[in-house]
């Protein structure tokens, strides 16, 4: 029943005109229960129209929604936790399409898009073992408290995003030359294209999360534990070792642990597992981190420095006549 209500919806909304169908979404859009305005206009639309131009589209976006039932309740609770609005959930989406392994050209990672400087000043640790913009829980937490410092330097939600994406100088820069009006849509044109980009992407981004399914998108069941937590660990470990341990897929612990660049938790780190495995984990911590040990965790921590220089062997020649 709900297939076929989904098809009427689609086939009555080909017949409008197309100010008719603009009518629509702007009306969708002046419904949602948000604090941050989302304003209607066709950069807006055009944004919309790529979520659901055709199939392929329609797939990512059912992708989308299946990783942010994974990653919502992280959002979430950043969110509340500085008091700010709970729309800002979809910033994600449209920073990296909710890939924890997302890399931009300028090197930004993880579900924010944290620069290695930003990050590192919101706290974040970035080592060749451990990254922390690719902590859902970290990155989102200093994601929050980053968007709750540029909100209070602007004053505007829309000029906040923008400066999420293209950093404070920048939207700075813009004010000075538009008059200084707090106003992005005054701003617009004096922005890169792609910092003014991020705002219209962001309202589209919760128009189609609202209202996939009048445009005939279904959500796609990714194969992730509904439920984790985490444990402190007190050896090095590797997550291979675990996997092997605690019978998990290698695969879901590292979509589960992606801060640790080269599969390694070192000492005193949290480790998220299934939550149904923490405490099989807990009972043999100390199994898992003598498990293969010189396969998975071989570091050499002394070496030793020859005294003398061992002489290469010498060749041995013979004379031979060359035959004519």
């Amino acid at each position: 029943m709900k297939n076929i209500l989904t098809i009427l919806t689609l086939y009555i909304l080909a017949t409008f005109p197309l100010g008719a169908q603009n009518e629509v979404v702007m009306q969708r859009l002046s419904r949602l229960p948000n604090i941050i305005e989302m304003p209607y206009n066709e950069v807006v639309q055009k944004c919309i129209d790529d979520y659901t131009a055709d199939a392929g589209k329609k797939g990512e976006v059912g992708l989308m929604l299946g990783r942010m039932n994974f990653y919502v309740a992280a959002f979430e609770e950043a969110l509340e936790a500085e008091s700010l609005p709970l729309e800002l959930r979809y910033l994600p989406m449209v920073e990296s399409q909710l890939k924890m392994d997302a890399v931009n050209k300028e090197g930004a990672a993880g579900l924010w898009q944290f620069g290695i400087t930003a990050a590192k000043e919101q706290g974040l640790e970035v080592t060749s073992l451990v990254d922390e913009r690719c902590d859902i829980q970290k990155s989102s937490k200093a994601a929050a408290h980053l968007l709750k410092e540029l909100y209070a330097s602007l004053g505007d939600w829309e000029l906040a995003i923008a400066a999420f994406r293209g950093g404070l100088p920048t939207v700075s820069k813009a004010l000075q030359r538009s008059g200084g009006v707090k106003d992005f849509w005054k701003v617009y044109l004096y922005l890169p294209a792609e910092v003014r980009s991020c705002v219209p992407q962001f309202i589209a981004a919760n128009y189609i999360m609202t209202y996939y399914c009048e445009h005939g998108i279904t959500p796609v069941t990714l194969p992730l534990p509904s439920k984790s937590d985490t444990v402190k660990v007190h050896h090095k470990l590797a997550l291979g070792q675990v996997a092997a341990v605690c019978d998990i897929p290698l695969d879901t612990l590292k979509v589960l642990n992606p801060q640790y660049r080269a599969g390694i938790v070192p000492e005193d780190y949290s480790l998220r597992l299934p939550l149904e495995k923490v405490n099989v984990f807990i009972g043999r911590e100390d199994d898992v981190h003598t498990y293969e040990a010189d396969k998975w965790l071989t570091v050499r921590t002394e070496v030793a420095v020859p005294k003398t220089a061992s002489k290469p062997a010498t060749r041995r020649t013979t004379n031979r006549r060359r035959r004519r």
